[in-house]
């Protein structure tokens, strides 16, 4: 009988695309994946937030309960950066790898169950300068409507609270023909919308004489097929002209900009090593909008950094509720072990932090409600990601989940034009329009 296995993957859409790619590699290498009780757990971890990693800890934990002769592998960014402590920790988990290699893992499996004595093995290699893009590309079925492509690794920016530069290692990109050949490759097999993401997506070729995003956005705009692009997070620093107006004449490229602002606050800003003022953040937001009509912007917000009082709350809320935008990501920040931040005097309390994330998450509600409404009475295209007892849902191209009355079962995966009839904070609800056939 072969092996079976499980992968469960936590964190960012790289995270999502190297998890699936985990999964098609130990499908090829005849392993069975299954939703029961597994010969194979992987865990494919993140490591931004303290919560991330105690959930990635927790899964290595109840795998080993859940099947005491399974073999456990925790991998990615977490053991990355902190694999002595899991080798510690968490003697259950078999085989410890971070985020290189992984597409050897099948066979690293493979021999680790042909032993009879089983030892814990940590394979951890060093990022450093010169390091190349480690492809791990995604074959077969990918399973899911809208495909995610990792074309961008690592990061140099210097931010001081975040640990994914040691995760990660500096910025280096898939070659743009490759890339090509899995947008085509995804949409052969009928993808009608696909993902970009990198760790740092906007540093994409920086590893590449004469390529940069917006020369790829134009590449890719210009391929035959008919599909729509969307990008994963863009950094503020990252937004220059030439990018926006790629962005704006593209045909393929959703209205849909995921844009991390972190903070309101010019003070805290300079604390976190963002580079970049507030007035400059929505000057970016401005000039965007200019060039690209019914833009949908998304941010990230950090809550109760360091040194953060009343005031640089209060302006991280003035300014975001001034600039309109479609959805807040709001999270407490969470102390890095390894980062600057982590070792600043001034940390702020947890009741505070809390409080300050209901506020801003509140507004985030009002803010998603006003977007949303500007929708009603418009016509979207929707990618169609469920169909249950006769109701669709899905995704617009800017990003708005839509539900809508539906008889036909098969449209998973199609793109369908929908018009707006009304908005709540958590989308939209719509009718397809039937005189449109072409879907």
């Amino acid at each position: 009988m072969p092996y079976t296995f499980k992968v469960k993957t936590l964190g960012c859409p790289v995270n999502q695309y190297e998890g699936r790619a985990l999964e098609l590699a130990m499908e090829e290498a005849g392993f069975v994946p299954t939703g029961d009780i597994a010969d194979i757990y992987i865990i494919n971890s993140c490591v931004v937030t303290q919560a991330a990693a105690a959930e990635a800890r927790r899964l290595a934990s109840q795998a080993k309960k859940e099947n005491p002769r399974s073999l456990v592998v925790l991998a990615g960014c977490y053991p990355q950066v902190y694999w002595e402590e899991i080798k510690e920790k968490l003697p259950q988990v078999d085989i410890i790898i971070g985020t290189t290699g992984r597409s050897r893992l099948p066979a690293i499996i493979a021999r680790q169950l042909a032993e009879t004595h089983r030892e814990q093995k940590a394979i951890i290699v060093e990022h450093g300068p010169g390091e190349e893009f480690e492809e791990f590309p995604l074959t077969g079925n990918y399973g899911r409507t809208r495909p995610v492509i990792k074309i961008q690794e690592g990061c140099d920016e210097a931010c001081t609270y975040c640990i994914v530069r040691k995760a990660r290692g500096l910025p280096r990109s898939l070659a743009p023909d490759k890339v090509v050949a899995q947008v085509k490759h995804f949409v052969a097999m009928g993808c009608r919308e696909i993902v970009l993401a990198g760790t740092h997506l906007g540093a994409y070729g920086k590893d590449l004489p004469g390529w940069n995003l917006a020369r790829l956005i134009k590449e890719l705009d210009a391929l035959p097929h008919s599909f729509r692009l969307r990008l994963s997070y863009i950094e503020p620093m990252d937004l220059c002209l030439e990018f926006l107006q790629a962005l704006a004449r593209a045909r393929k490229v959703c209205p849909f900009l995921y844009l991390p602002l972190q903070s309101g606050s010019d003070r805290i800003l300079q604390r976190m090593g963002r580079r970049y003022t507030s007035v400059e953040f929505a000057r970016l937001v401005q000039k965007a909008r200019e060039l690209i009509p019914g833009l949908s912007i998304w941010t990230d917000l950090i809550v109760g950094f360091p040194g953060e009082t009343v005031d640089d709350h209060q302006q991280t809320m003035k300014l975001v509720e001034e600039l309109a935008l479609s959805h807040l990501h709001v999270f407490p920040y969470s102390p890095r072990p390894g980062t600057e931040a982590a070792a600043f005097p001034d940390q702020v309390a947890p009741d505070v932090k809390k409080r300050r994330v209901q506020e801003l998450r509140a507004l985030d509600e009002k803010l998603s409600l006003r977007f949303h409404r500007q929708l009603v009475g418009k016509r979207v295209q929707v990618l169609v990601e469920k169909v249950e007892e006769n109701l669709g849902e899905g995704f617009s191209e800017h990003y708005v989940k839509v539900r809508f009355p539906v008889g036909n079962p098969e449209l998973k995966g199609s793109l369908v034009p929908v018009q707006v009839l009304a908005a709540g904070s958590w989308g939209v609800e719509g009718c397809i329009i039937t005189s449109e056939h072409n879907y």
